[in-house]
């Protein structure tokens, strides 16, 4: 059965992008590339790095690799990349990045901000049989330097105590690309951000941001279990944000795609935090968006990388590895609180570690309300002794499967379409309808339309959910 797909209405509309003077942009996030020269030899170490690993670092630069390859194909006027560009800050993946970057045509202009991985961490290695050394990380110096066209140059202003920037990529549009670093930002950064994005809202232009970080739990409760789920003090951030024009900002870090909403005080005003996935976590997704004419409207969609070549069922494969991942660590959290009576839970504990694989695999799904009921009852009948020993567990659970943030608080809780948005300056956020994906099972060609095509002409198609040149 022939189904349109969101990449071809997209590509379409890019087609005639010039006669309607619309800009277009795609946002990556926690690409976490994994350098050439990292993996001189399969061993024991790497072993067990992947095993406790739920991205698909083995298969990122092949990832990048295609994606670079279909944005070549797409051009679009802007490329945002979120954070988390590499493995762990390796120097050899950063090289790597900026390498594959300079590639794409000159007419999409680029922007990367550093993610908590960018300038090392204790997994920055080379793995080689049974051993693992540290390899050389870049630090905030070497980033600026390395990104110097893609943020960090002469056309952008600074910020003093960070890798924070503000630039106008096109006349009318202000981004600010915000260095979360670990998950916080220094008061005078805060009071530059906001200093900046006055100045632009008053000399009447449209304003964006994005950093590595959410500036709205997703998640009700997440950070009360992972303490980086969300930039420290986000409340406060959220009305500062708000208050210097900043209506919309582009987010990573969790790997997954979640559009979240939250207002100020005397909910007059609102933010609209769009976090986009990673393309090695399941469901691989990015962001495609389109502007009008003057910035203030702005139109997301979302994409998801189904195919890799060489790899059979490529969705599969990333999907196994995130709830294998998920599981496994759910049952270590257990099995340490736990700890002697933990043969006497065995059983729960493997039911209890299911229930939220499968959870996070319907969240990473994004839509949450759509999954299917009975798998939403069981999931929350196989956590309840979960909920009775975990304060806020419950809560955060219902926020996820509910897709409410935040949920559970009078006049702010809503639900946002997590895949397919209008964002106005006139704080409206309506979804759009729902575009089908084609079937990717066989080697048929469509058009750019979504139509099937039987004979080929000179141009562009798609085939197994990627784009190709004829």
């Amino acid at each position: 059965m022939r189904k349109k797909t969101i990449l071809a209405l997209f590509m379409l509309s890019m087609i005639h992008i010039s006669t309607w003077s619309q800009k277009t942009m795609v946002v990556l996030s926690d690409t976490h590339v994994m350098g050439p020269g990292l993996l001189v030899s399969e061993g024991e170490a790497w072993t067990i790095y992947l095993d406790n690993e739920r991205k698909l670092v083995d298969y990122s630069r092949q990832i990048f690799d295609e994606q670079i390859e279909d944005l070549k194909m797409m051009a679009p006027d802007l490329l945002l990349i979120t954070g988390d560009l590499t493995k762990d800050g390796e120097r050899a993946s950063h090289e790597y990045v900026v390498q594959k970057l300079r590639e794409l045509p000159s007419k999409t202009k680029i922007l990367v901000i550093p993610g908590n991985h960018d300038r090392g961490t204790s997994n920055a290695k080379i793995y080689d049989g049974a051993t693992a050394t540290n390899a050389p990380v870049y630090n905030s110096s070497d980033f600026a330097k390395a990104y110097a066209e893609y943020g960090y140059g002469a056309d952008s202003q600074r910020d003093e105590a960070s890798l924070s920037y503000v630039c106008e990529p096109f006349a009318g549009l202000v981004v600010i690309g915000i260095d979360s670093k670990n998950g916080s930002l220094a008061s005078s950064t805060v009071e530059w951000i906001c200093s900046q994005a006055k100045s632009a809202r008053e000399a009447g232009k449209q304003v964006i941001a994005m950093m590595h970080h959410a500036i709205i739990p997703h998640i009700t409760n997440a950070n009360l279990f992972v303490s980086t789920a969300v930039i420290n003090d986000y409340d406060n951030l959220r009305l500062r944000f708000i208050e210097a024009g900043i209506n919309t900002v582009f987010t990573g870090h969790f790997h997954v795609s979640d559009i979240a909403k939250d207002y100020n005080n005397e909910l007059t005003d609102s933010i609209v935090d769009v976090a986009t996935g990673a393309p090695v976590s399941y469901p691989c997704d990015y962001r495609m968006v389109k502007f009008n004419n003057d910035f203030s409207r702005i139109d997301i969609e979302t994409g998801k990388k189904t195919t890799l070549e060489g790899v059979d069922d490529f969705s599969t494969v990333a999907r196994e590895r995130l709830h294998y991942a998920i599981k496994k660590k759910m049952k270590a959290t257990a099995e340490a609180k736990l700890g002697d009576m933990t043969s006497f839970f065995a059983p729960t504990i493997e039911k209890m570690a299911t229930a939220f694989a499968d959870a996070y695999i319907i969240h990473a799904d994004g839509n949450e309300p759509e999954a299917d009921a009975a798998t939403v009852r069981r999931i929350f009948r196989d956590l309840s002794l979960a909920f009775s020993v975990l304060d806020g567990s419950e809560d955060m659970m219902k926020s996820m499967l509910y897709d409410k943030a935040p949920y559970g608080i009078e006049g702010r809780e809503n639900v946002t379409n997590d895949r397919t948005l209008a964002v106005g300056r006139t704080d409206e956020a309506t979804a759009i309808t729902g575009i089908e994906t084609i079937s990717n099972d066989s080697d048929a060609k469509y058009n750019l339309a979504g139509r099937r095509i039987t004979s080929l002409h000179h141009g562009v198609y798609i085939q197994r959910g990627r784009l190709v040149q004829q």
